[in-house]
Formats: C-alpha cells, structure tokens, sequence
C-alpha cells in the first residue's frame, strides 16, 4: 500500500477517535453533573439512584473510552510496524502517542471522581433522601 494511503487510513483513524471521545466526554460530563446535583430531567435522584447511576452509566462510558483509545492506539502502532514507508510509520507512532496517553488520564480522574462523588453521596451533601 502506498504511504500516502497508509496515512490517510491513519489520519482517519485518529480523527475518527479523536470526535468519538469529544461526544463521549460530552456524555460522561452531562452524567456526572446530573449525579453531583441529584437532578435528572426536572427530577429529584435518591442516592441509591445516584449511586447506581454513577457505576452503571458513567462507569460504562469511562471504560468505553479507555477501551477505545487503547485499542485504536494499538492498532497505530501494529499499522506504524507494518509499513513499508518510514514516514507512515513515524506517523502511526506519533498518532498512537496522544492516545496512550489518555488511558492513563482517564483512569486517574475516573478514579479520583468516582471516589469524590460517591463520598458526597453517602455525606448527603445535597439533602437528598435516602
């Protein structure tokens, strides 16, 4: 395949990612604001709801982007080990960088937010019932 394809099929891939997690962050955002105000659609949340709502949608969403930008990342760099062209394959790499890096990123902030949100939950911060 010539190199020009290859980086393209490249390109693609990351920019492909890239507009996946921008809507998917959007999600976990959106999620996690309605279980830190206990506010849904109008609509008052119990902590149990809250509760499940934060390990069952949330912690669905999370794992999905790590999933996906782990994935994707190693598929650049089986496509960057692959290439006949050294520039395709310094661009796999460099494409494969920036999501690698948001594994790590996301598992530290998923953590610590699921660890701060589950503590306000249980505290009753916002006068919810039980």
């Amino acid at each position: 395949m010539p190199s020009t394809q290859l980086i393209a099929i490249e390109t693609a891939l990351l920019v492909s990612t890239i507009a996946l997690n921008a809507y998917l962050f959007g999600k976990v955002h959106a999620i996690a604001l309605q279980v830190y105000s206990g506010v849904a659609d109008g609509m008052r949340l119990s902590r149990t709801t809250r509760q499940l709502t934060l390990i069952n949608v949330w912690g669905s969403y999370i794992f999905l982007l790590i999933a996906t930008n782990a994935l994707v990342a190693i598929a650049l760099l089986q496509i960057g080990e692959t290439a006949t062209s050294r520039e395709a394959a310094n661009i796999a790499n460099l494409f494969a960088m920036p999501l690698f890096l948001t594994v790590p990123f996301l598992l530290l902030s998923g953590g610590m937010t699921v660890l701060s949100l589950t503590k306000m939950i249980r505290r009753g911060v916002r006068g919810e019932p039980a």
